[in-house]
């Protein structure tokens, strides 16, 4: 590939400063408001009009890969796990994508990320509040628990799980709470 141009080192910087803003900004980086931005700074509303091509930009390349290496997980791990809490699936994020900590994948804060947001129907009601230190551990004792204390009912009150567990982390409802699963009678089973 040829070495950027003097116009399209401009427009690199200014996509890495576009980037590194949003990430510390603590928003979820995208690539179309990342796209939106630069469009904005150089007033023209498409790559055909600012006379560039985006796959001449490392910056631009390496967060839609990032981007797509996220969902990818996010779907492989929704086929392959039945239980798991945001604060335990932080770990094997990060093991995927190769980092230490989720903030060095330029992605904006975990919690954000849409598809995050989607599998673990996470809605906080703060845009500041961190994830609930619940693991799946937590939920498995305190599951089993419950379990425990609706034993002579025919069916388990599974709504009636994830409203205790808001009452005994304090917070206004199940969507912040950061939980995955896709079958509690599975879990009840299983256990």
């Amino acid at each position: 590939m040829q070495p950027l141009s003097a116009r399209e080192n401009e427009i690199n910087t200014k996509l890495c400063r576009i980037i590194l803003t949003i990430n510390e900004n603590k928003e979820f980086v995208s690539l179309e408001e990342v796209e939106r931005q630069l469009f904005q700074h150089f007033h023209v509303t498409s790559w055909r009009e600012l006379r560039a091509h985006p796959l001449r930009f490392d910056a631009l390349t390496n967060l839609q890969e990032r981007l797509k290496q996220v969902t990818f997980y996010l779907h492989v791990f929704e086929q392959t796990f039945n239980l798991c809490t945001l604060k335990d699936f932080e770990p094997y994020l990060l093991k995927f994508l190769n980092v230490e900590k989720y903030e060095d994948a330029r992605l904006g804060p975990l919690s954000k990320h849409p598809e995050i947001q989607r599998v673990f129907k996470y809605k906080p009601i703060n845009s500041s509040q961190p994830i609930l230190p619940i693991t799946t551990g937590d939920v498995i004792q305190r599951f089993i628990e419950f379990q425990k204390e609706h034993r002579n009912q025919r069916m388990i009150p599974f709504e009636e799980f994830l409203d205790k567990l808001v009452k005994i982390y304090e917070v206004q409802s199940r969507e912040e709470l950061g939980i995955f699963y896709k079958s509690w009678a599975y879990v009840k089973q299983v256990i």
